[in-house]
């Protein structure tokens, strides 16, 4: 970034930094009555949006990507039926394409040039309303569980924390497009099956990555129909069809001219790709020497595939025992903040982005649980993420795609990262594992 953008960084950080103090020392009271806070939810988004235009606009982001992503908008303009050609790369699942597709009509439309801040700003803007969407989604479930000023106070956490304008405005990645669907897949598992299996169809729709959420409604609507719940069957069956009645609608045009099975393909092929113990992630693997090293390297007397898979095993029975043993409705907020944050501190073939999710995850089992630890680690995944991120951004104006191995950037934000990550797993057991808990949250029934 330019120097005026130092200071716009700092300022977000320092705002980020003065937030999560303020927010920590916020009542843990519900007000009843209070003034209309409406205006300054729209005041707040606004200005998150406009900061974010703005960087847009005079950001190249992460070369690879923009390029990617101008390439795919202009081909899915052309049409969605043959957009998977025979020798064009695209390694992306078709739900994002209708967006792109949508991007590439537009800039015929409007007459804006590729190599132009009104293309940058179009390209990232999907993803920019996805942030306000996503803020605005957590001042809604804010509000069934504190006042409206420390909603507000939250949910700008949130619309002006640097990592994820990063992301977005900057980067011009589209992770919190993936992000939302799996936030209102969450909030409705409980409540509406069938909304639930549209969100999450939609979510993998748009990325891979989705899958690492796969045993959540897996281990809730397993567990109810062995605890025999009233409607577990009924609620499975509507889950089931909604998602894959999305799913087949959304890749149809795109699979005439396809073989059979190909969009089983494409995801194994996408899932395999980048073959690395991490790449540019600074997790566990980055720390031991990991980054860039093949996944087939071995790290003592395995592999690093072969540990990150013991590890993802190893998660879903933690979350498992979570989801068993707690009774609480936050554990359904927990268990995808853990899946979220242990496949990307433990789990081979890691970018630097995919610990994105887990921040809008952390804040939302914050809001939920009122668990100041919660704060804490959506503040230090928060901070994480920024420095991971903007790492490897930095770098690769460069011409540097790699971070190097000894870097101490990355062995000390990999340090920190799995200190978050047990203390994450201390915040579960403690909370659900150590004694059954029957009782319901206390911030629910407040």
């Amino acid at each position: 970034m330019t120097g005026e953008w130092w200071v716009i960084t700092s300022l977000c950080c320092g705002l980020f930094l003065l937030g999560t103090w303020m927010a920590s020392r916020a009542p843990a009271t519900r007000e009843e009555t209070e003034a209309p806070v409406c205006g300054k939810l729209i005041l707040l988004l606004a200005g998150a949006a406009l900061l974010r235009v703005a960087l847009a606009a005079t950001t190249k982001g992460y070369a690879a990507d923009i390029t990617t992503f101008s390439a795919w908008a202009a081909h899915a303009a052309d049409g969605l039926t043959s957009f998977y050609s025979p020798g064009f790369f695209a390694d992306y699942p078709p739900g994002y394409i209708y967006v792109l597709w949508l991007v590439g009509k537009l800039r015929l439309v409007l007459g804006i040039d590729f190599d132009t801040p009104a293309f940058l700003v179009l390209l990232k803007l999907p993803a920019i309303l996805a942030d306000i969407a996503t803020a605005g989604f957590l001042f809604c479930l804010g509000r069934r569980y504190w006042s409206g000023t420390t909603s507000l106070m939250l949910t700008g956490l949130y619309a002006y924390n640097p990592a994820v304008i990063l992301d977005s405005s900057v980067w011009g990645q589209v992770d919190s497009v993936l992000t939302l669907p799996i936030l209102l897949g969450v909030l409705l598992l409980d409540k509406s099956p069938a909304g639930a299996g549209a969100a999450f169809a939609t979510a993998l729709l748009i990325k891979p990555q989705a899958l690492i959420f796969a045993p959540l409604p897996m281990l809730w609507f397993g567990i109810r129909l062995l605890r025999r719940e009233r409607h577990a069957a009924a609620d499975l069956l509507m889950f089931s069809g909604a998602a894959i009645a999305i799913f087949c609608l959304v890749i149809l045009p795109f699979a005439i001219n396809e073989s059979p099975g190909w969009i089983i393909s494409k995801y194994g092929s996408t899932l395999a790709s980048y073959p690395y113990a991490s790449l540019n992630a600074f997790n566990l693997f980055a720390l031991t020497g990991g980054n860039l090293a093949p996944a087939a390297e071995r790290l003592l007397f395995l592999s690093y595939a072969a540990w990150g898979n013991i590890f993802i095993v190893l998660t879903v029975l933690f979350t498992t025992l979570v989801m068993l043993r707690g009774r609480e409705t936050s554990r359904l907020w927990y268990a995808p903040l853990f899946l979220s944050a242990s496949v990307f501190v433990l789990a081979a073939k890691m970018h630097e982005r995919y610990l994105f999710p887990a921040l809008a995850l952390a804040l939302g089992f914050h809001i939920v649980t009122r668990d100041r630890l919660a704060l804490l680690l959506f503040a230090g995944f928060s901070t994480t993420q920024f420095l991971n991120v903007y790492q490897v951004l930095a770098l690769s104006h460069n011409n540097i795609y790699g971070v190097p191995r000894l870097d101490p950037i990355l062995l000390a934000v990999s340090l920190v990262n799995l200190t978050l990550w047990l203390l994450l797993v201390r915040t579960g057991y403690r909370r659900y594992c150590a004694a059954a808990r029957h009782e319901p949250d206390q911030a629910a029934s407040g």
